[in-house]
């Protein structure tokens, strides 16, 4: 046996109620609880949506992150090679020859250095800000640092 429930609506909706109950064959119970039903699966739908949109604003703040690092590398590639080009002497084609001998094995090993960096799950990004962050005992100790006479 289902409940009884006892609710007071305006004339308009108890019209609504009675011909949808006539024009469907059903009862005014059965409407009502059809009516309830849908608008509370429409409350679960709500927080579902708004799980999904957190998940989703999570997702854009993590590819965001990942966009801001990825620019920093790619100026940082930008710098290595202006650089590279600015400062390195033109070669003749057997100094070209001992340049490549020379890099094949430094290159080797910078790839097994990245590849360890990686594995250990360091970041150079964090690294390097808490390189650049300064406390104040940082500057205490430029301050007692002796001066040197004139």
């Amino acid at each position: 046996m289902k409940p009884r429930l006892v609710a007071y609506v305006p004339a308009h909706v108890h019209a609504k109620v009675v011909a949808l109950s006539k024009k469907q064959g059903m009862t005014q119970s059965s409407v009502i609880e059809d009516a309830l039903n849908a608008y509370f699966s429409i409350s679960i739908q709500h927080e579902r949506d708004a799980a999904l949109i957190k998940r989703q604003d999570e997702m854009i703040r993590s590819l965001a992150r990942m966009e801001r690092e990825q620019n920093a590398v790619i100026e940082m590639v930008d710098m290595q090679v202006w650089f590279q080009h600015a400062f390195a002497p033109p070669m003749t084609a057997e100094q070209k020859q001992a340049a490549k001998a020379r890099a094949s094995s430094a290159i080797e090993g910078f790839r097994a250095r990245v590849a360890e960096r990686l594995n250990s799950g360091r970041k150079l990004l964090g690294e390097a800000l808490a390189d650049a962050v300064f406390d104040e005992d940082d500057f205490l100790q430029i301050e007692q640092q002796p001066v040197a006479a004139e």
